[in-house]
C-alpha cells in the first residue's frame, strides 16, 4: 500500500501542469458527449415508436396564421373567445363535415376555402375581433388586398404512405363499437355521424383550442387497428 502512494506521489510530481489542467475538462468533455449521445438516442428511439418528445419545437400543435377555435365551432357549452380576452361564447356544435367537405367521399379531408369562413364572418363576430379582421382581410371584405390563408399541416404522415379518408370514416360511422377516444355513449350507437368517429385518429378535437396530435399514427398502431377489424394489411394498401 505504502509503494503504491509513493507511486502516485511520484506521479503527481513529475506530470506536467497542462496535462493535469486538461484532464477535468477531458473528463468533463466525455461525460457531455455521453449525455448528449443518450439523449439524442432517447430521443430517435421514443420518435420512432411513438411521437417525438415536445422538446426543441417538437410540440404536437403548430400556430395557425389565423386562431381558428375547434371549442367554439365544433363543441358544447361556454368557451373562451380567441379573440377577444375575457368573453365566453357557446358552442355550435357544429359536424365536421360542414368544413372538411370531402372526408366521407375522397381521400382527404378537405381544408375549408375563405369563401366558407367569410360567409358566415362577413355579418357574424365583433369588429374589434382581431382574428376576425385577419379572416376578413384575406376574404377581400376589407379596402386592404386579399391574401391566402397558409393554413399550417398538424398530422403529417410520410410522402410514402397513402391514407384515405373515406373507407375509414364508413366503416366507423357503421361500426361505433370501434371508435376510439370517443364522447360517453357514442360506441353504444347503431350508427355513428362521420364527426363522432374523427376522434379515432384525431382524438376530441371539438375540445381542443389549438388542434394537436394525441395519436402516434405510426405503421405498428395502423396494423394493429387493420387486423383488429379484419381490414387489409397488404403492403400496397398503404404504400405507394
Amino acid at each position: 500500500m505504502a509503494s503504491l502512494l509513493e507511486f502516485i506521489k511520484e506521479k503527481h510530481r513529475t506530470t506536467p501542469l497542462w496535462i493535469k489542467a486538461l484532464a477535468p475538462v477531458l473528463l468533463l468533455g466525455g461525460l457531455a458527449v455521453f449525455a448528449v449521445t443518450g439523449a439524442v438516442t432517447a430521443f430517435v428511439i421514443t420518435a420512432w415508436l411513438g411521437q417525438p418528445i415536445p422538446v426543441l419545437g417538437f410540440d404536437q400543435t403548430v400556430k395557425q396564421p389565423i386562431a381558428f377555435p375547434h371549442t367554439i365551432h365544433a363543441g358544447t357549452g361556454l368557451f373562451p373567445s380567441t379573440g377577444l380576452p375575457g368573453q365566453f361564447i357557446d358552442g355550435l356544435e357544429m359536424d365536421c363535415t360542414f368544413c372538411h367537405r370531402t372526408v366521407t367521399s375522397q381521400a382527404n379531408a378537405g381544408v375549408p376555402p375563405v369563401a366558407l369562413c367569410s360567409y358566415c364572418h362577413k355579418v357574424i363576430g365583433p369588429e374589434e375581433n382581431p382574428e376576425l379582421a385577419k379572416l376578413r382581410k384575406a376574404a377581400g371584405l376589407t379596402e386592404e388586398d386579399p391574401s391566402p390563408i397558409n393554413w399550417k399541416r398538424v398530422h403529417r404522415l410520410p410522402d410514402h404512405v397513402r391514407f384515405v379518408h373515406e373507407p375509414h370514416i364508413r366503416y366507423l360511422t357503421q361500426h361505433p363499437s370501434e371508435i376510439r377516444n370517443a364522447a360517453p355513449g357514442v360506441n353504444q350507437l347503431s350508427e355513428a355521424l362521420p364527426s363522432q368517429v374523427c376522434s379515432t385518429c384525431h382524438g376530441d378535437v371539438a375540445s381542443m383550442l389549438e388542434v394537436k396530435q394525441v395519436e402516434a399514427l405510426k405503421m405498428g398502431q395502423c396494423v394493429d387497428c387493420h387486423r383488429e377489424n379484419e381490414a387489409p394489411t397488404d403492403c400496397t394498401v398503404c404504400h405507394h
